[in-house]
């Protein structure tokens, strides 16, 4: 998964944060599987990816575990039949019992930690270039997230992500700072 950062379990962590992602959207509403990734996109755009193979392997493996179970079927047109499906108290049970695990249990990284193990091996202008270009990235991110954070402020409290776009606007402004910091004196490194 791709974005600012994230934490995540040496072994599985995708999978568990895509269990967790489904079983906590369900916990909302009952959903088909395109409206689940569609509201991935919408709350969390390129912060994180999550392919529809991996939603609907999800989805089955929540079925045949009794976490989550089929309660309609829509048609619209031509196009195929889609499930709704609805977390079961074992799924609300497994989700309660995910999400302390991944609290507990996980090491903070973020996807850019491999670009800063080989940053020295770059030339001197491949590291300007490389903090330019990445203080422009965080600068355009910033502008994105503030935007999400006014139009979550705006919402109610169980339509909003607030917390989670202030918790990535405090990572973006502090990958900045050290950016900075970087262009300052410690890019030569």
């Amino acid at each position: 998964m791709g974005g600012v950062g994230h934490v995540s379990r040496r072994k599985g962590g995708d999978a568990m944060k895509i269990e967790i992602t489904i079983l906590g959207l369900l916990m909302e509403s009952n959903l088909y599987g395109y409206e689940i990734k569609k509201k991935i996109v919408e709350r969390l755009k390129d912060y994180v990816d999550i392919k529809f193979g991996s939603i609907y392997y999800a989805i089955k493996k929540a079925v045949d575990n009794q976490w989550v179970k089929r309660v309609g079927v829509e048609k619209e047109g031509g196009n195929p039949e889609r499930y709704i499906y609805e977390i079961l108290p074992a799924g609300r049970k497994h989700y309660k019992k995910l999400l302390k695990q991944y609290f507990d249990r996980n090491l903070i990284h973020f996807d850019i930690d491999i670009v800063l193990m080989f940053y020295k091996s770059l030339a001197p202008e491949q590291k300007e270039q490389f903090i330019e270009d990445r203080i422009d990235h965080m600068k355009g991110k910033l502008i994105e997230i503030k935007e999400k954070i006014d139009e979550s402020s705006r919402q109610t409290e169980e339509e909003s992500q607030h917390h989670l776009y202030t918790y990535l606007e405090s990572h973006l402004k502090s990958e900045l700072s050290w950016l900075k910091s970087m262009k300052k004196g410690g890019a030569a490194d």
